[in-house]
């Protein structure tokens, strides 16, 4: 179908063709045939599937415009974040015809009040700020002919039950309802049931567990506790999305780690909840720009935030619940466009991730780390990207230094510049495998029954060192013992005749053996609970932000590319 056999007006329309929309979602094209004949919406979809649409035309279809002063608003649209209802407010805005006023706290009240009283046909709003509205006797809802519940569970899950129902009290009971959701938590159902009158339900979820957007590839990759900030660099330079959300645990995280990236290269910007309304519309403003290409975040910014073309969702430590991953990741792959989901978990965590599968449905690939080479190579590409579009009337000015540097390095002075661009200016230092601590390179032992103890015995005594110069040694799952050994000893090792052992060096890390789970630390629930080092791993030495030999790029340089995974490893679409 499209919109145009619908009973919209033309020029609704016409103003959504231009807009390049002309054939709805699904929650759309089940729910518009009732929605626009006054039906009560009970909506069930995978978040990002267009539910602003599906309530929005419906109102401004059936709502005719005013132009009395000091009108009671007829429509009140809820939304559990202020970043969704400026968005939803928005929406209202571009369908033209009706006087919108977005609601929302964090900001003053006093432009929020002069609105209400000049008169308005629709108000978007939080429940906190709408609430207060009407304690204030500065918001009227007595003549109220649509009421819509947008992210009706997440408004639960923030702790917002309270309010919705003193709000939905002061409503006429004479009015469409219409309520949408990813799902339908008992607290949906019963205010369904109280405030509703024989609903429409449009469900396209079902007796699917599986709230994740099917347009969505989940990765699951596995690192060292301590190397978190670095792979996540490493793999935004592979990857190379044009716009990504990097989803934190605490505010502070999410400051340190916005830090950590630009100082990495990567224009990043940080939003949460202890950041002023000016601040958060700045920093969202810059990443819809594309002038910051990666937003780090608290579930602030899980909560309602649709910016669409987010290619790329990182889970920097292990979600706490599914709920949250389905959220989060509901971030990318929005309107029916592809996007990936990225999971960071440690070798602890292998059991969570399994539980999480079972939980959203989701099947992760796993893949270990972007390789050195890998993201050199990544790296090399988006400087060439980057030097391609420079626009020609800025380069004369560069010619006579070009010039003399060709002349002094050939060819190697291209390679010279496209280095210095990527932000790569030392020469990449050898590091372990096991925790990425720079000075180690990782080997293998092999050999018909071998353990941790033995392997310390035949390193230390073919080295001739003391046991604690080496580094990490783990077990690994179906046999063999991975360990870390000082670099400037690895060549003679590999030499050495070691009998019924043999020593390989190995470039991609397999599965190790942890510690029994009874000598763990004890969980205090949630898939994130046991997110604390491997056997404390001494990871950190790469860890330090630092604008060289860390592959990433020069502010707005490296992410300039759109890119995708494979099941085979990070290639970035060229």
């Amino acid at each position: 179908m499209l919109f145009s056999d619908f009973a919209l007006n033309e020029g609704i329309v016409l103003g959504l063709a231009a807009r390049g929309i002309t054939i709805p979602s699904p929650i759309q094209e089940e729910s518009l045939p009732f929605s626009l004949d006054g039906r009560d919406i009970l909506g069930r979809a995978r978040t990002g599937t267009g539910k602003t649409l599906a309530f929005a035309l419906p109102i401004i279809t059936r709502v005719q415009p005013s132009r009395e002063r000091n009108r009671l608003p007829r429509v009140i649209v809820l939304s559990p974040t202020r970043e969704l209802a400026k968005q939803t407010a928005k929406e209202f805005t571009l369908l033209g015809g009706l006087e919108v006023v977005e609601v929302y706290g964090g900001a003053s009240y006093t432009p929020q009040q002069r609105a209400l009283q000049r008169g308005v046909d629709i108000v978007v709003g939080t429940p906190g700020r709408v609430n207060d509205l009407l304690e204030r006797r500065d918001l009227d809802l007595t003549a109220v002919e649509v009421v819509v519940l947008d992210e009706a569970d997440e408004m639960l899950s923030m702790g917002f039950q309270e309010q919705v129902e003193t709000i939905l009290s002061t409503t006429p009971q004479q009015k469409q309802t219409m309520l949408f959701s990813a799902t339908m938590p008992r607290w949906v159902e019963r205010i369904a049931n109280k405030y509703q009158t024989n609903p429409k339900k449009v469900d396209l979820v079902g007796n699917d567990d599986a709230v994740q957007n099917t347009t969505v590839q989940h990765v699951a990759v596995r690192i060292a506790p301590n190397n978190r900030t670095k792979v996540l660099a490493d793999l935004l330079t592979v990857v190379g999305p044009e716009r990504a959300i990097i989803f934190t645990r605490t505010k502070r995280d999410c400051d340190e780690l916005a830090l950590a990236l630009v100082s990495r290269g990567l224009a990043a910007e940080a939003i949460h909840g202890d950041l002023a309304q000016a601040q958060r519309e700045r920093a969202l403003e810059s990443f819809r720009s594309g002038n910051a290409r990666v937003l780090v975040a608290t579930d602030v910014a899980s909560r309602g935030l649709d910016i669409p073309d987010i290619e790329l969702v990182v889970q920097h430590h292990f979600p706490q619940d599914s709920e949250s991953y389905v959220h989060r990741s509901g971030r990318t792959g929005r309107a029916g466009r592809a996007g990936m989901a990225v999971v960071l978990y440690t070798n602890r965590e292998e059991r969570d991730l399994k539980r999480l599968e079972h939980d959203t449905g989701a099947h992760f690939t796993r893949q270990d780390p972007p390789k050195p080479n890998e993201v050199a190579e990544a790296a090399a590409k988006n400087a060439g990207h980057d030097v391609r579009h420079v626009p020609e009337g800025v380069i004369a000015g560069f010619r006579n230094e070009a010039a003399a540097l060709m002349e002094e390095f050939g060819e190697d002075a291209l390679a010279r510049a496209l280095a210095y661009i990527a932000g790569v200016t030392q020469v990449q230092k050898p590091q372990s495998l096991i925790t990425g601590e720079e000075g180690f390179t990782t080997v293998m032992l092999t050999a018909q029954r071998i353990g941790i103890p033995k392997a310390v015995a035949v390193l230390a005594g073919a080295l001739n060192i003391a046991a604690r110069s080496l580094g990490k040694i783990k077990e690994v799952r179906g046999g063999g013992v991975v360990a870390d050994v000082p670099t400037e000893l690895v060549a003679a090792l590999l030499t050495k005749d070691l009998e019924d052992v043999k020593v390989t060096r190995i470039e991609v890390l397999p599965e190790i053996i942890e510690e029994r789970a009874e000598n763990r630390r004890p969980s205090s629930g949630g898939y994130g609970a046991s997110s604390g080092g491997s056997g404390g791993k001494r990871y950190g030495g790469n860890d330090r932000p630092s604008g060289g030999g860390n592959y990433g790029s020069r502010e707005g340089g490296s992410n300039r590319s759109s890119g995708s995974s494979s099941r085979d490893g990070y290639r970035p679409k060229r």
